[in-house]
């Protein structure tokens, strides 16, 4: 009892204050780890865009006098018929890339992870080959295959024997952008590969089973299993591919010249290159980089809020 008594009248220990000036030894020694990749970040990340942000509200010259203008520039944008043919073929591009990127990575784990498949090892290093090559090369690669002169594409087309000419596809502005996300899903595609093959190896195996065992055909296995347990891998999958995939510059550059014919294949990047380089308009250049990045934002959002939902 008197024991109890002593504990009872004890006086509770006051919680330190953990404010700035208060912080430990082993607090110091996270911000310690964490400080070179923060100021890589800000180096690397937060200031171009801030700069970008700031470019956004004044016009630039030749010599980089900068005037302030507020909002025209963005007003200009939005009334430009050059920003709204590149939105939209930023948007025809992206989406159409990532629908065939996510089908046919999908077809291509399943037959992967099939149980009668044989040399699946060797199989997905060559479906990931294209993922691990640059977007200038894969650019200059396709470039040079489907040329019109010389690319062994029309070369195989003649001896097929069917055509008599050459086609020119990135000189065709009805073929150049269908052309342009070809090459696209082939370089992106094995990406969806790699992230849907890892879903499918972690999908409890005892579902699987119990599906076969009430009498599941392949498909109902595939709807009612198989894609809620890829839903995450999915989602992960499908906001990456939108980030990249709508800021894309490299490969379009060197595919078609900086988005010709006719501004045919112009994505918003190549069009920022065009304003900011060519023209010498940096201000209105930075505006429309940062339209696209709000852009990209509010399709990232939705996308993770339609998800959340379902």
């Amino acid at each position: 009892m008197n024991n109890m008594a002593e504990k009872k009248h004890q006086p509770t220990p006051t919680k330190k204050n953990s404010g700035f000036f208060n912080i430990t030894k082993d607090d110091w020694m996270g911000w310690a780890f964490v400080l070179p990749a923060l100021l890589i970040f800000t180096l690397v990340l937060a200031y171009p865009i801030g700069y970008a942000i700031r470019l956004s509200f004044f016009k630039v010259g030749i010599n980089f006098s900068q005037t302030f203008v507020g909002v025209k520039n963005f007003v200009t944008a939005i009334k430009d018929p050059y920003f709204i043919n590149s939105l939209e073929i930023t948007l025809i591009y992206t989406v159409v890339s990532i629908s065939l990127s996510l089908v046919l990575g999908m077809i291509i784990a399943l037959i992967l992870n099939a149980d009668w498949m044989k040399g699946r090892r060797l199989l997905s290093t060559i479906f990931l080959i294209p993922w691990t090559i640059s977007f200038v090369v894969t650019g200059a690669t396709w470039k040079w295959i489907l040329n019109a002169q010389y690319g062994v594409f029309n070369v195989l087309l003649r001896n097929a024997g069917l055509t008599t000419t050459n086609i020119t596809i990135f000189g065709n502005p009805d073929l150049a952008l269908p052309a342009a996300i070809f090459v696209n899903v082939w370089r992106s595609m094995p990406f969806a590969v790699v992230m849907i093959s890892a879903g499918l190896q972690s999908i409890p195996q005892d579902q699987v089973e119990a599906a076969w065992v009430d009498g599941a055909s392949a498909l109902q296995v595939f709807r009612n299993v198989t894609l809620p347990n890829l839903k995450n891998i999915i989602s992960v999958t499908t906001v990456l591919l939108t980030i990249w995939i709508f800021v894309q510059f490299d490969l379009t550059q060197i595919l078609t010249d900086g988005g010709g014919p006719n501004h045919a294949t112009e994505l918003l990047s190549n069009l920022i290159y065009r304003i900011s380089f060519h023209n010498f308009q940096f201000g209105y250049g930075a505006a429309i980089a940062v339209l696209m990045l709000l852009i990209v934002l509010l399709l990232t959002i939705f996308y993770m809020r339609v998800l959340d939902r379902e």
